[in-house]
Protein backbone atom coordinates (compact mmCIF):
# COMPACT_ATOMS: atom_id res chain seq x y z
CA UNK A 1 0.00 0.00 0.00
CA UNK A 2 1.41 3.75 -0.86
CA UNK A 3 0.26 6.54 1.34
CA UNK A 4 0.53 10.23 -0.08
CA UNK A 5 1.92 12.39 2.40
CA UNK A 6 2.00 16.22 2.14
CA UNK A 7 5.34 16.82 0.71
CA UNK A 8 5.55 20.29 2.96
CA UNK A 9 5.74 18.03 6.18
CA UNK A 10 9.13 16.67 6.89
CA UNK A 11 10.10 13.64 8.66
CA UNK A 12 12.97 13.31 10.90
CA UNK A 13 13.95 9.63 11.62
CA UNK A 14 15.26 9.41 15.36
CA UNK A 15 17.97 6.88 15.59
CA UNK A 16 17.49 5.00 18.77
CA UNK A 17 17.90 1.36 18.30
CA UNK A 18 20.66 -1.74 17.22
CA UNK A 19 18.27 -2.42 13.51
CA UNK A 20 18.01 1.70 12.69
CA UNK A 21 22.09 1.77 13.10
CA UNK A 22 22.14 -1.55 11.15
CA UNK A 23 19.86 0.06 8.16
CA UNK A 24 21.25 3.73 8.98
CA UNK A 25 21.62 4.74 5.36
CA UNK A 26 18.52 3.50 4.05
CA UNK A 27 16.96 5.53 6.88
CA UNK A 28 18.61 8.73 6.05
CA UNK A 29 18.34 8.61 2.71
CA UNK A 30 14.38 7.80 3.11
CA UNK A 31 13.71 10.52 5.88
CA UNK A 32 14.54 14.08 5.64
CA UNK A 33 16.86 14.22 8.56
CA UNK A 34 18.41 12.37 12.00
CA UNK A 35 17.84 13.05 15.67
CA UNK A 36 21.06 11.11 17.40
CA UNK A 37 19.08 9.48 20.26
CA UNK A 38 21.88 9.04 22.55
CA UNK A 39 19.11 8.18 25.65
CA UNK A 40 17.65 5.19 23.95
CA UNK A 41 20.90 4.54 22.06
CA UNK A 42 22.89 3.73 25.25
CA UNK A 43 20.73 1.26 26.25
CA UNK A 44 20.43 -0.26 23.25
CA UNK A 45 24.28 -0.68 22.68
CA UNK A 46 27.29 -0.76 25.07
CA UNK A 47 27.60 3.03 26.25
CA UNK A 48 31.28 2.44 25.04
CA UNK A 49 30.14 2.25 21.30
CA UNK A 50 27.51 5.46 21.44
CA UNK A 51 30.10 8.19 21.28
CA UNK A 52 31.37 6.14 17.44
CA UNK A 53 27.64 5.65 16.43
CA UNK A 54 27.03 9.51 17.28
CA UNK A 55 30.03 10.51 14.82
CA UNK A 56 29.02 8.13 12.14
CA UNK A 57 25.40 9.15 12.57
CA UNK A 58 26.71 12.80 12.17
CA UNK A 59 28.99 12.48 8.90
CA UNK A 60 26.47 10.30 7.21
CA UNK A 61 24.15 12.68 7.16
CA UNK A 62 26.75 15.41 6.27
CA UNK A 63 27.11 12.99 3.25
CA UNK A 64 23.41 12.62 2.06
CA UNK A 65 22.95 16.34 2.45
CA UNK A 66 20.07 15.92 5.45
CA UNK A 67 19.75 18.07 8.66
CA UNK A 68 20.95 16.23 12.41
CA UNK A 69 19.87 16.86 15.69
CA UNK A 70 22.28 15.43 18.39
CA UNK A 71 19.61 15.31 21.63
CA UNK A 72 19.62 13.34 25.32
CA UNK A 73 21.61 14.32 28.19
CA UNK A 74 23.84 17.02 26.65
CA UNK A 75 23.48 19.33 29.78
CA UNK A 76 21.89 16.51 31.94
CA UNK A 77 22.83 17.86 35.65
CA UNK A 78 21.29 21.35 34.85
CA UNK A 79 18.03 20.03 35.63
CA UNK A 80 18.80 20.35 38.74
CA UNK A 81 22.01 22.44 39.21
CA UNK A 82 22.42 25.94 38.01
CA UNK A 83 26.12 24.88 36.17
CA UNK A 84 26.80 22.18 34.15
CA UNK A 85 29.68 19.49 34.58
CA UNK A 86 32.88 20.26 32.37
CA UNK A 87 32.46 17.03 30.87
CA UNK A 88 28.83 18.01 29.71
CA UNK A 89 30.65 21.07 28.33
CA UNK A 90 33.36 18.74 26.29
CA UNK A 91 30.09 16.77 25.65
CA UNK A 92 28.49 19.71 23.35
CA UNK A 93 31.48 20.82 22.83
CA UNK A 94 32.44 17.68 20.81
CA UNK A 95 28.63 17.48 18.91
CA UNK A 96 29.34 20.72 17.66
CA UNK A 97 32.81 20.01 16.26
CA UNK A 98 30.94 16.98 14.69
CA UNK A 99 29.47 19.29 12.86
CA UNK A 100 25.97 18.55 13.85
CA UNK A 101 23.08 20.93 11.90
CA UNK A 102 21.36 21.27 15.73
CA UNK A 103 21.84 20.70 19.47
CA UNK A 104 18.29 19.46 21.57
CA UNK A 105 17.43 19.89 25.13
CA UNK A 106 15.13 16.97 26.79
CA UNK A 107 14.80 17.03 29.99
CA UNK A 108 16.92 20.20 31.06
CA UNK A 109 13.90 22.65 29.42
CA UNK A 110 10.96 20.27 29.58
CA UNK A 111 10.89 19.60 33.82
CA UNK A 112 14.85 21.09 34.96
CA UNK A 113 15.02 24.01 37.42
CA UNK A 114 16.46 25.91 34.90
CA UNK A 115 15.68 25.88 31.37
CA UNK A 116 16.54 29.49 30.48
CA UNK A 117 20.47 29.03 31.94
CA UNK A 118 20.89 25.65 30.39
CA UNK A 119 19.67 27.26 26.86
CA UNK A 120 22.40 29.92 27.39
CA UNK A 121 25.04 27.86 28.33
CA UNK A 122 23.91 25.31 25.13
CA UNK A 123 24.35 28.60 22.82
CA UNK A 124 27.84 29.69 24.64
CA UNK A 125 29.31 26.26 24.68
CA UNK A 126 28.52 26.09 21.14
CA UNK A 127 29.06 29.67 19.76
CA UNK A 128 32.61 29.80 21.32
CA UNK A 129 33.71 26.47 19.58
CA UNK A 130 32.34 27.26 16.43
CA UNK A 131 34.55 30.84 16.59
CA UNK A 132 37.52 28.77 17.65
CA UNK A 133 37.33 26.73 14.76
CA UNK A 134 37.02 29.57 12.62
CA UNK A 135 40.01 31.46 13.89
CA UNK A 136 42.04 27.81 13.63
CA UNK A 137 41.12 27.78 10.06
CA UNK A 138 40.12 24.51 10.40
CA UNK A 139 37.60 24.73 7.36
CA UNK A 140 40.72 23.80 4.84
CA UNK A 141 40.70 20.01 6.41
CA UNK A 142 36.52 19.88 5.49
CA UNK A 143 37.19 17.12 2.28
CA UNK A 144 34.38 18.99 0.39
CA UNK A 145 35.68 16.93 -2.62
CA UNK A 146 34.65 13.62 -0.46
CA UNK A 147 31.46 14.72 0.36
CA UNK A 148 30.71 15.94 -3.53
CA UNK A 149 30.80 12.62 -4.17
CA UNK A 150 27.08 11.88 -2.78
CA UNK A 151 25.60 12.84 -5.64
CA UNK A 152 25.33 12.23 -9.18
CA UNK A 153 24.17 15.40 -10.18
CA UNK A 154 26.82 17.76 -9.06
CA UNK A 155 26.66 20.72 -10.96
CA UNK A 156 24.99 22.96 -7.72
CA UNK A 157 26.95 20.95 -5.29
CA UNK A 158 29.74 22.22 -6.99
CA UNK A 159 29.04 25.80 -7.31
CA UNK A 160 27.72 25.70 -3.73
CA UNK A 161 31.40 24.02 -2.78
CA UNK A 162 33.29 26.56 -4.92
CA UNK A 163 30.64 29.91 -3.34
CA UNK A 164 31.72 28.62 0.58
CA UNK A 165 35.63 28.26 -0.76
CA UNK A 166 35.55 31.89 -1.96
CA UNK A 167 33.91 32.98 0.98
CA UNK A 168 36.49 31.73 2.97
CA UNK A 169 39.86 32.55 1.33
CA UNK A 170 38.22 36.30 0.05
CA UNK A 171 36.73 37.10 3.80
CA UNK A 172 33.36 37.75 2.37
CA UNK A 173 30.86 39.53 5.13
CA UNK A 174 27.83 36.76 3.74
CA UNK A 175 26.56 34.30 1.21
CA UNK A 176 23.32 35.39 -0.47
CA UNK A 177 21.79 32.25 -1.87
CA UNK A 178 18.24 32.41 -4.17
CA UNK A 179 16.58 29.01 -3.84
CA UNK A 180 13.26 27.98 -5.03
CA UNK A 181 13.57 24.18 -3.50
CA UNK A 182 15.90 24.58 -0.68
CA UNK A 183 18.48 22.40 -2.48
CA UNK A 184 21.47 24.88 -2.90
CA UNK A 185 21.01 26.34 0.59
CA UNK A 186 21.02 23.00 2.20
CA UNK A 187 24.24 22.26 -0.23
CA UNK A 188 25.82 25.81 1.39
CA UNK A 189 25.05 24.65 4.84
CA UNK A 190 26.86 21.60 4.36
CA UNK A 191 30.06 22.99 3.83
CA UNK A 192 30.17 25.28 6.55
CA UNK A 193 31.63 28.69 5.81
CA UNK A 194 32.69 31.07 7.72
CA UNK A 195 29.84 33.94 7.45
CA UNK A 196 26.67 34.17 7.65
CA UNK A 197 24.50 32.41 4.82
CA UNK A 198 21.11 34.42 4.06
CA UNK A 199 18.83 32.39 2.00
CA UNK A 200 15.81 33.28 0.42
CA UNK A 201 12.68 31.28 -0.96
CA UNK A 202 9.11 32.13 -2.43
CA UNK A 203 7.89 29.24 -0.22
CA UNK A 204 7.02 29.51 3.66
CA UNK A 205 7.39 25.50 4.04
CA UNK A 206 10.77 25.89 2.98
CA UNK A 207 11.44 28.93 4.88
CA UNK A 208 10.74 26.88 8.04
CA UNK A 209 12.43 23.90 7.06
CA UNK A 210 15.57 25.94 6.08
CA UNK A 211 15.44 27.13 9.67
CA UNK A 212 16.71 23.28 11.34
CA UNK A 213 19.92 23.68 9.00
CA UNK A 214 23.52 24.86 10.38
CA UNK A 215 24.50 28.76 9.73
CA UNK A 216 21.29 29.65 7.64
CA UNK A 217 19.32 32.64 7.99
CA UNK A 218 15.86 31.67 5.83
CA UNK A 219 13.56 34.71 4.67
CA UNK A 220 10.50 34.38 2.69
CA UNK A 221 10.92 37.13 -0.15
CA UNK A 222 8.96 37.18 -3.70
CA UNK A 223 11.91 36.40 -6.52
CA UNK A 224 12.46 36.56 -10.23
CA UNK A 225 14.56 35.64 -12.62
CA UNK A 226 16.27 38.77 -12.71
CA UNK A 227 19.31 38.48 -10.48
CA UNK A 228 19.76 42.27 -10.46
CA UNK A 229 16.07 42.90 -9.16
CA UNK A 230 16.92 40.04 -6.70
CA UNK A 231 19.91 41.81 -5.24
CA UNK A 232 18.43 44.90 -4.79
CA UNK A 233 15.70 43.71 -2.91
CA UNK A 234 17.59 41.74 -0.54
CA UNK A 235 19.96 45.04 -0.05
CA UNK A 236 17.50 47.07 1.08
CA UNK A 237 16.01 44.50 3.12
CA UNK A 238 18.66 43.12 5.33
CA UNK A 239 20.17 46.66 5.76
CA UNK A 240 16.95 47.98 6.94
CA UNK A 241 17.52 44.85 9.03
CA UNK A 242 21.15 46.09 10.31
CA UNK A 243 22.39 42.62 8.91
CA UNK A 244 24.55 43.81 6.33
CA UNK A 245 25.98 47.48 5.80
CA UNK A 246 27.34 49.80 2.42
CA UNK A 247 30.31 48.34 1.29
CA UNK A 248 30.34 44.67 2.39
CA UNK A 249 31.87 41.86 0.51
CA UNK A 250 29.16 38.93 -0.46
CA UNK A 251 28.82 36.02 -2.42
CA UNK A 252 25.21 35.31 -4.33
CA UNK A 253 24.03 32.28 -6.14
CA UNK A 254 20.85 30.89 -7.11
CA UNK A 255 19.64 27.66 -8.52
CA UNK A 256 17.74 29.31 -11.29
CA UNK A 257 20.65 30.41 -12.81
CA UNK A 258 23.05 28.15 -11.53
CA UNK A 259 26.08 30.80 -11.33
CA UNK A 260 28.21 32.40 -8.95
CA UNK A 261 28.20 36.54 -8.04
CA UNK A 262 30.51 38.36 -6.26
CA UNK A 263 29.82 41.95 -5.34
CA UNK A 264 30.04 45.16 -2.55
CA UNK A 265 26.51 45.91 -1.48
CA UNK A 266 25.75 49.67 -2.66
Amino acid sequence: MTIHLCSDIAVIAKIESVDSLKNLKEIIQASDGAMVARGDLGAQIPLEQVPAAQQKIVQLCRQLNKPVIVASQLLESMIEYPTPTRAEVADVSEAVRQRSDALMLSGESAMGQFPEKALTVLRGVSLRIERWWREEKHHEAMELQDISSSFSDSISEEICNSAANMANNLEVDALFVYTKTGHMASLLSRCRPDCPIFAFTNTTSVRRRLNLQWGLIPFRLDFSDDMEGNLNKTFSLLKARGMINSGDLVIAVSDMLQSIQVMNVP
